[in-house]
């Protein structure tokens, strides 16, 4: 399974890696290894298994999304990384998405402000009034970088770039759905032509990558940044 580990940079106190969509960051099905699990294994076979191997889930991105994420090999840098991405600007993230439909002119380029409250007996995000009690602010930038029709006789898609000014459950794929514009291969916020075209183009996995990560290093404070292309092949009908 290690196969699905792209290693982007390693040092003594972090590790940046490339997810594959489909695998999980972190599972408590033994069934189905994960990102930590396999990391685990990669650092105890190296280290000769002598001591625990150390390490720690910063932050996550859901099992059919890939891209970039970081994990940290110490507290002290655990420590230093979670509170980056619990300030506004921490932790920069950019993502690119295949959504359904064509956005008007006007609309090419634009923020998304709700609130969300995440249901957690049906594992998804949901959009509320500002006024209930448990909703938390979710914003985010986005730009339409292309769009195409890719298939005659259906709706055309459009490729997204996300840039999201908080890191809420979910968020991209519930707030780009309430604008009617659902993610291409995304089975739980989808309309009838989304789902549609999604298993017309034989798309399995959610159309989102987090393709940039931004962040300071937990020890020398060193500006650290990471980029990568989205694999999946959806991405690759698009220019």
């Amino acid at each position: 399974m290690e196969r699905q580990i792209e290693i982007l940079f390693e040092d003594n106190d972090l590790i940046v890696c490339h997810k594959m969509a489909g695998v999980a960051v972190q599972s408590k099905s033994y069934a189905n290894p994960d990102m930590e699990s396999m990391l685990k294994n990669m650092l105890a076979r190296r280290e000769g298994a002598k001591k625990p191997v150390e390490l720690y889930v910063i932050h996550r991105l859901d099992q059919p999304v890939e891209g970039i994420i970081v994990f940290a090999k110490s507290k002290k840098a655990a420590a230093s990384l979670s509170k980056q991405v619990q300030s506004d600007g921490g932790m920069n993230k950019t993502y690119k998405a295949v959504v359904l439909g064509e956005f008007p002119e006007v609309e090419k380029e634009g923020e998304l402000r709700n609130y969300l409250i995440k249901d957690s007996k049906n594992k998804c995000a949901v959009i509320v009034d500002a006024n209930n009690k448990d909703a938390k602010e979710a914003v985010l930038e986005y730009k339409v970088l292309e769009t195409k029709k890719v298939l005659e006789d259906t709706v055309p898609i459009s490729l997204v770039e996300i840039h999201l000014q908080t890191g809420r459950f979910h968020q991209i794929r519930a707030q780009l759905s309430n604008i009617s514009h659902p993610l291409i291969g995304d089975r739980r916020y989808f309309n009838e032509n989304s789902s549609k075209l999604s298993q017309e183009l034989s798309v399995k996995n959610v159309a989102l990558c987090a393709t940039s990560l931004t962040f300071k290093h937990p020890v020398s404070g060193k500006k650290m940044e990471f980029k990568v292309e989205p694999t999946g092949d959806i991405f690759k009908t698009m220019n």
